[in-house]
């Protein structure tokens, strides 16, 4: 007898249905004692969260209500078993969850990237909590937390996570993030030459934009290797090898500078190894965390706290990138197989969709975000194609869950990009 193809929400989730089995199975007694139990709890969840469902009380409503709910045989739960809920369970088994599924998930690499080493991307970015929530103290009368990121560039996927209070030391939790081997992607926050020495010191490295203030000695003018296309969007491009004047390590390290649009940009990096256009390409692809930041609040609905405990938090957040991880590897499941036709660019040639993203740059008027996506263009539509989730498609996806997933409906949800 043949098979039924699985529907696509049953084709989302299968690659960590057998953790959450697994991890279920470690709670004794769980499934019989709890209505809203492991595996009820975050099958709901991540159907909130890729159906994008704002709150925990739109979440009860629709359970009861939507046909796709009730197609799925999703469980009907009280918002106090939520709540319940998100007290009961560990905030490590979710983790686990999390880097079980980094490990097993295979996902495309970006070829210009992964020749050079393994890269993240690190920053934070702050979520509002609520004035009762006094553990978030960050400004007067505001409290609000943060999640703090390591965006792995090779296969644009977030590789590490902690969430903290607002306030907490973005260079700290970068310490606590280094790996040995990979080369981190920051932002002037983080300049700190400290900081810079332990990177050093972890066998690890960084490149990071510098702040303005930093006085240096040069001792090498390097030589500058960049695509004549590149022209088009800085100029002035200089590459040095120098000394901070108040670093107390006394460090050579690398500064890559040039103008776009009238705007100075200088970069600080260890990594002697890369020419000059390779340093310049990996921090335009920095504005990478900045759009799973901008995903998860805004596309996924992560402003709103389903939970107002420390843990309960780190728990959402922990499920939003695990769906993260689901959607984009489903997506890539979605792709034309070898031999059919992919509109795939190769590096240095735009098309229409480069063009139209380019001309996007140019309306904001802000220098970065210009020389960013302008740079990243050029590299080719392959970023839209397999690993940017758009609104359009991601509303494909929701209006697609119960349909079997066939070849038919893998190119339909393939073609809205």
């Amino acid at each position: 007898m043949e098979t039924q193809p699985a529907c696509v929400f049953d084709e989302i989730v299968a690659p960590v249905m057998p953790l959450i089995v697994e991890e279920a199975q470690k709670l004794s007694h769980d499934a019989g004692k709890y209505t809203l139990s492991f595996q009820p709890f975050t099958l709901n969840l991540f159907f909130a969260l890729i159906k994008g469902i704002k709150s925990m009380s739109l979440l009860v409503t629709s359970i009861k209500t939507s046909p796709d709910a009730q197609a799925l045989e999703l469980v009907r739960a009280s918002k106090s078993m939520y709540s319940e809920a998100f007290y009961r369970y560990s905030v490590q088994t979710y983790r686990t969850i999390f880097y079980t599924l980094l490990k097993k998930m295979n996902f495309l690499h970006i070829p210009e990237v992964q020749a050079l080493g393994r890269f993240c991307c690190v920053d934070g970015s702050v979520f509002p909590a609520i004035i009762t929530m006094t553990w978030a103290v960050y400004q007067q009368k505001r409290n609000a937390i943060k999640l703090h990121l390591a965006f792995e560039l090779n296969r644009m996927i977030p590789a590490q996570f902690l969430s903290t209070e607002a306030n907490a030391s973005e260079r700290k939790i970068l310490r606590q993030m280094l790996e040995a081997g990979v080369t981190y992607i920051a932002d002037r926050g983080y300049v700190c030459f400290q900081l810079f020495h332990d990177i050093g010191a972890g066998q690890a490295h960084f490149i990071i934009r510098a702040t303005s203030n930093l006085l240096y000695d040069i001792y090498e003018t390097l030589s500058v290797e960049i695509p004549e296309p590149w022209t088009t969007f800085f100029t002035g491009v200089e590459d040095r090898k120098i000394r901070f004047t108040n670093d107390a390590y006394q460090h050579d390290y690398r500064l890559v500078s040039f103008v776009a649009m009238g705007e100075y940009f200088s970069f600080i990096t260890d990594r002697f190894d890369l020419r000059t256009s390779e340093v310049i390409m990996l921090y335009a692809y920095r504005w990478q965390v900045e759009l799973i930041f901008r995903f998860l609040k805004r596309t996924m609905h992560g402003l709103h706290l389903m939970c107002h405990h420390p843990s309960g938090i780190e728990i959402q957040f922990t499920l939003y990138l695990i769906s993260y991880l689901l959607l984009l590897n489903f997506k890539q499941k979605c792709a034309p197989v070898e031999g059919e036709k992919m509109d795939e660019v190769e590096p240095g040639n735009n098309d229409q969709n480069d063009e139209r993203e380019t001309e996007s740059c140019k309306e904001t008027r802000t220098p970065s975000m210009f020389y960013v996506c302008g740079l990243v263009s050029l590299l080719g539509n392959r970023v839209r194609q397999y690993w940017k989730m758009g609104i359009h498609w991601l509303t494909t996806v929701r209006n697609s869950l119960l349909l079997s997933f066939t070849p038919e409906v893998s190119r339909l949800i393939w073609s809205m990009q």
